[in-house]
């Protein structure tokens, strides 16, 4: 895998950027790279008017499998989440991608951006960082979990920690706070959802956004199946972002049905932003231990990754080892850094 020397390519699979706070943000994450002597270069999708029309998401789907296949761009990371990156799977190949293994760089986003880190792996057999999209490196004050995702974005191979603290209420919408980093004014609540105190799992990390994942079961991007066959272990992440219950039990009845759960050796649960309400939170640790104490394997609920910050950097298709010891965890991975 190459990883970050000289350069990154950003693009907008999803939406372009639209806030001021993602602009200013967006502004001063270049100039953060520019003086750490890294080009950044912004593709056309990134400050484009969306549209959502079928030429924009043949745009989107062109400039990012070209920059993939770049031998000039050392990573691409998405400038955004939104709703409609599914759109542009049909204009991707990822049949070339995965005839071009030897070209394989990092792409990285979240949110959204799971129809490309998830199909990445599934159907091309590269490797993708879900973590933070490129506005978020604008901050100027980078908290431990921004600080690993850039050493593991330059090939450094460091071992990542569960937060003490997370974000409820954000500075990123506050006039003249946007560009101040993580308010980290939480208390941290991660456990394992049986009571488990102490476990180590070797496997492979497979997941994100469950709010976008419930769209590939069952299409024909849908190769699951056919990963699980080559693959043992699997330490499923999923996060909800916005669903209620009764959506994500569905969604969750479709995946299990599916089989996409038959070589789980351990889930970890992220934070959405509905979790952020504790009566909902409940709710949903009850339905996963319903639905998911069948596997009789590890349940991490409130892990840092998802849609509230901090975020660690989940390396999909990635083999790690993942600890778990009174209610903390680490993540190392063992052939990313090879």
């Amino acid at each position: 895998m190459r990883f970050l020397k000289n350069n990154i390519f950003i693009t907008a699979p999803s939406d372009s950027i639209k806030t001021v706070g993602d602009r200013l943000r967006l502004e001063n994450a270049v100039k953060n790279f520019r003086d750490k002597g890294i080009q950044v270069i912004l593709g056309d999708t990134v400050n484009i008017i969306n549209k959502y029309d079928i030429e924009e998401y043949k745009l989107k789907a062109k400039e990012l499998q070209e920059a993939l296949l770049n031998d000039n761009i050392d990573i691409v990371i998405s400038a955004n989440g939104g709703d409609t990156a599914i759109n542009i799977l049909e204009y991707i190949d990822f049949n070339k991608l995965r005839e071009n293994r030897n070209k394989e760089k990092i792409y990285q986003g979240f949110s959204d951006n799971t129809v490309i880190t998830f199909l990445l792996t599934i159907l091309s057999d590269w490797k993708s960082f879900y973590a933070q999209c490129f506005p978020t490196f604008g901050y100027n004050n980078w908290d431990e979990t921004i600080q690993d995702n850039f050493k593991l974005l330059k090939g450094e191979n460091i071992i990542q920690k569960s937060q003490e603290k997370y974000e409820r209420k954000s500075f990123k919408k506050i006039p003249g706070k946007e560009l101040d980093g993580y308010n980290l004014d939480t208390e941290n609540n991660i456990f394992e959802l049986n009571s488990r105190k102490e476990f180590e799992i070797k496997g492979i990390f497979l997941g994100g956004c469950l709010d976008i994942l419930k769209n590939i079961v069952c299409t024909k991007y849908d190769k699951v199946k056919e990963y699980n066959e080559k693959h043992e272990n699997i330490i499923w992440y999923i996060e909800n972002c916005i669903m209620d219950i009764q959506t994500l039990k569905e969604t969750l009845e479709r995946i299990i049905k599916n089989d996409w759960f038959k070589n789980v050796k351990a889930f970890m649960i992220g934070k959405g932003k509905i979790t952020l309400d504790e009566e909902f939170l409940e709710k949903q640790n009850d339905l996963l231990k319903e639905m998911l104490s069948k596997y009789n394997v590890p349940i991490i609920i409130n892990a840092d990754f998802g849609h509230v910050r901090p975020y660690n950097t989940i390396i999909n298709g990635a083999e790690g080892i993942l600890k778990y010891k009174d209610n903390n965890y680490t993540i190392e991975y063992l052939d990313v850094f090879k």
